[in-house]
């Protein structure tokens, strides 16, 4: 299967009929009782998942051969959402992934994952289901990423990125629908994007050349655009669910017909109250970064906490 089959497939399974839910009159309900019925009563409610994923595999004079292996991922999903009588919505959500694996004969340990994401969004309503909202989207990095190789029988490594570099940041004003937790969007035709790198890393730029689309000397590059983001959860079957975190940008100022776009899919399937299995598919377009679609597809099983 070809990377444009898998975005194919995405889109088909990311299409899925629900069923309307109950919308509350507008003449019926105060602001604080429209808010309050979504967060179940609650002024600020706070929720969350860790999610512990681990593989292995062991031989030991295996004639069909194969090599051992460990590795193991960990996911933080929390979420802090605030209301107010006078119609202010305040939905926050951080994200964090980060995993390694281990290869028998190799002395190095690589990352399989490392994703550092903030999303919060201030909205003031217009009805129950829209506000004007101002976003902010923060997303970077924990760990330094390496390009890895093998010369005359030693493993070469060489840094490519680190902590918090590079850093993308978004800032947006528009509109925020919101029908429950489970499915909003937000639209933001004036949307301000800013890529940070380490200066180290542009310093001895060739003329032309950019890293993560940063020119020489600099450690920042500018835009403005349009931006469209949002999240949808839906359930497959039984104890099994996807949930698909989208966003999509538009420059005003440079390559207006390019469109950059991330999809972020996870299909959780649940075993019992602890234990759970889950499938990640992330497609990233993003020609500052790399002119070329890059995928992430990682499936594991472990430990599911609730926070």
């Amino acid at each position: 299967m070809n990377k444009y089959s898998v975005v194919a497939f995405l889109l088909c399974i990311s299409i899925h009929s629900q069923k309307p839910e109950d919308v509350f009159p507008l003449d019926s309900l105060p602001y604080d009782a429209i808010i309050n019925s979504t967060m179940g009563g609650k002024r600020m409610k706070y929720f969350g998942k860790i999610d512990l994923n681990f593989s292995q595999a062991y031989f030991e004079n295996w004639v069909s051969g194969g090599e051992s292996s460990f590795s193991g991922l960990i996911h933080i999903d929390y979420n802090f959402n605030y209301s107010d009588r006078n119609g202010w919505v305040w939905d926050n959500n951080l994200m964090v992934s980060l995993g390694g694996n281990k290869v028998s004969g190799s002395s190095l340990v690589k990352k399989a994952d490392d994703r550092f994401e903030i999303n919060s969004q201030l909205g003031k309503q217009i009805n129950p289901l829209w506000n004007y909202a101002v976003y902010v989207n923060f997303r970077s990095q924990l760990l330094p990423g390496f390009r890895y190789s093998t010369q005359d029988g030693v493993e070469m490594k060489e840094k490519l990125s680190r902590f918090f570099s590079p850093s993308v940041i978004q800032l947006g004003l528009g509109w925020y629908y919101k029908k429950s937790s489970n499915l909003w969007f937000n639209i933001s035709p004036l949307s301000g994007r800013g890529i940070l790198v380490g200066s180290a890393y542009t310093r001895n730029l060739a003329p032309g050349q950019k890293y993560f689309g940063v020119e020489n000397g600099k450690n920042y590059v500018l835009y403005l655009g349009n931006s469209i983001s949002g999240f949808y959860k839906f359930p497959i079957m039984v104890n099994v669910s996807m949930e698909n975190k989208f966003n999509a940008y538009v420059n005003y100022i440079q390559n207006t017909k390019n469109v950059d776009f991330e999809l972020n899919s996870i299909i959780r399937m649940k075993i019992n109250k602890r234990m759970s299995s889950n499938l990640i598919v992330h497609l990233l377009y993003d020609d500052d970064l790399v002119s070329d679609l890059q995928i992430r597809e990682l499936f594991g099983l472990g430990l599911s906490v609730d926070l």
